[in-house]
């Protein structure tokens, strides 16, 4: 997975912040979390052979 997307996203977010639309950076910082989550899930499965 590419992992510049979860920190553009986090980094795009903190600018919505910044410009007042909270709503929309929230929604963003929300879809930055879920795409670490899946990362984290996927990489633990499949490269350290955890099961989850």
């Amino acid at each position: 997975m590419y992992m510049y997307l979860p920190f553009l996203t986090a980094f795009i977010g903190l600018l919505l912040i910044q410009l007042e639309m909270r709503f929309a950076a929230l929604v963003l910082l929300a879809v930055t979390l879920l795409i670490f989550v899946y990362w984290f899930s996927f990489h633990a499965s499949s490269h350290l052979d955890l099961s989850l």
